[in-house]
């Protein structure tokens, strides 16, 4: 049992993508960035222990954006969590020709080569074959879009199981069965859903009293990027933090050239100054996100040598702080324009 008429495309981000693929097979026509920026996908956050199993580690995604987004465009669709495998829900939905968002640890999903933990990672289940084993045992498989790959992937109930509700992971919530059967909607790209999504990637970037979140976070990042260098997984810590700004969903420069694009194109609906303002804004993004990129190969080319000089030390915090500045004002231009609608 397949959904007919779903089709599966890979992409930058893993919620995102999933949203783009859905959008898709319901007839909206936007790209992915545009549901990237409807989903608040942007953000900062700096983490000690677990994500990655790295013993820093930074991210640059918001872990709301499923949520968000649908709040954006005016919809009240939320995760839904299980004490057991949602296995009867997702077959009726699939059934019934609905995708199934989910969330799951990408540790566990077979198909990854090497993988890490990576609590959060979303797909989406839109198809199953109910099969016996040589002893007759039922061994059920479901059919999943995942963004990392070209084609669909298929995983084992048991596989996916695990994978929906891990033990011991560490991340901004527990994954516990979390699913999200969608029914059809309309992407509305317009001057309120654009106003809202912004609004909420500043107040997270600016107004949240957390000091390893947003514009605090990355100051905690440039305070603190000299432990780096002592970490006793310190090749480790480098790599990953390279991966996650530039190789593992961002679309590169920590999700800033998807953003940039977002607001460019959001442009478009706007006239006169807002148009220019917000155009002048998806520039400023746009050169953050190449420090972003300039800051992960750095981290790469540190990840691969023996050791780390003070002068390499002093060369991140220099580009960290300039990310700090142009994030610091491009945020408070992006914020002083919303609340003019």
């Amino acid at each position: 049992m397949v959904i007919e008429g779903f089709e599966h495309s890979p992409g930058k981000n893993c919620g995102s993508t999933s949203l783009w693929n859905i959008s898709k097979f319901y007839g909206n026509r936007y790209p992915e960035h545009i549901i990237f920026g409807l989903s608040s996908g942007l953000l900062f956050f700096y983490m000690k222990g677990g994500f990655g199993g790295a013993s820093y580690a930074i991210g640059g995604r918001n872990p709301l954006l499923v949520e968000d987004f649908f709040d954006n465009i005016g919809l009240s669709l939320k995760w839904q969590s299980y004490d057991d495998f949602p296995e009867d829900i997702i077959k009726e939905s699939i059934s019934s020709g609905i995708p199934v968002l989910a969330r799951t640890d990408l540790f566990y999903l077979p198909y990854y080569k090497n993988p890490v933990h990576f609590p959060g990672h979303e797909i989406v289940i839109f198809g199953y074959e109910e099969k016996n084993d040589s002893e007759g045992k039922k061994e059920d498989v479901f059919i999943v879009s995942d963004s990392s790959f070209p084609e669909p992937q298929k995983i084992s109930r048991q596989d996916l199981a695990r994978a929906m509700s891990p033990e011991n992971v560490i991340a901004f919530f527990s994954l516990h069965n979390h699913i999200l059967p969608t029914p059809k909607f309309e992407v509305k790209l317009d001057k309120d859903s654009i106003v809202k999504s912004i609004h909420k990637v500043c107040q997270r970037m600016l107004r949240f009293d957390l000091d390893f979140m947003g514009i605090k976070g990355i100051k905690k990042f440039h305070e603190e990027i000299e432990l780096w260098a002592d970490a006793k997984d310190r090749a480790w810590v480098f790599r990953f933090a390279y991966q996650v700004i530039e190789r593992r969903g961002t679309g590169g420069g920590s999700f800033r050239f998807m953003y940039s694009d977002f607001l460019r194109d959001s442009a478009e609906i706007f006239s006169g100054k807002d148009k220019t303002t917000l155009y002048e804004l998806a520039a400023d993004v746009f050169s953050s996100a190449e420090l972003w990129r300039n800051l992960a190969f750095r981290f790469k080319e540190i990840s691969e040598k023996d050791g780390i000089s003070k002068d390499e030390i002093l060369e991140l915090k220099n580009i960290i702080e300039k990310i700090y500045s142009i994030e610091e004002k491009t945020f408070l231009n992006l914020e002083k324009f919303v609340s003019g609608f």
